[in-house]
């Protein structure tokens, strides 16, 4: 499962599933596991798509889920999506999404 150290990661990594309309990440962030290679492709490529998004909204000086300070969000993201994948064995398709982004 995927863990996080605080539960509002997972309320702003679901936001921003359902605002980049990304019905696969959502699936995978509700359920908290990747079954396979291609889902943690995608949850990874997810991750810096997100990045994207946060940085548009950072700008806009929008707030996500009541935050205001995205940058330390996406840290925490990127810590617990890399690990978790890291864990499971899937650190290949981390690294490939992140050479990429």
């Amino acid at each position: 499962m995927i863990s996080y150290r605080h539960e509002k990661e997972r309320e702003i990594a679901i936001f921003l599933a359902e605002k980049l309309a990304d019905h696969e990440a959502l699936s995978i962030i509700n359920s908290g596991k990747v079954e396979n290679a291609n889902q943690a492709r995608h949850l990874a490529e997810f991750y810096w798509r997100a990045v994207d998004e946060m940085v548009k909204l950072s700008k806009s000086k929008s707030e996500v889920c009541g935050e205001s300070n995205l940058e330390e969000w996406s840290e925490l993201l990127f810590s617990s999506f890399r690990s978790y994948l890291k864990s499971i064995g899937y650190i290949r398709e981390w690294e490939i999404a992140a050479d990429n982004a």
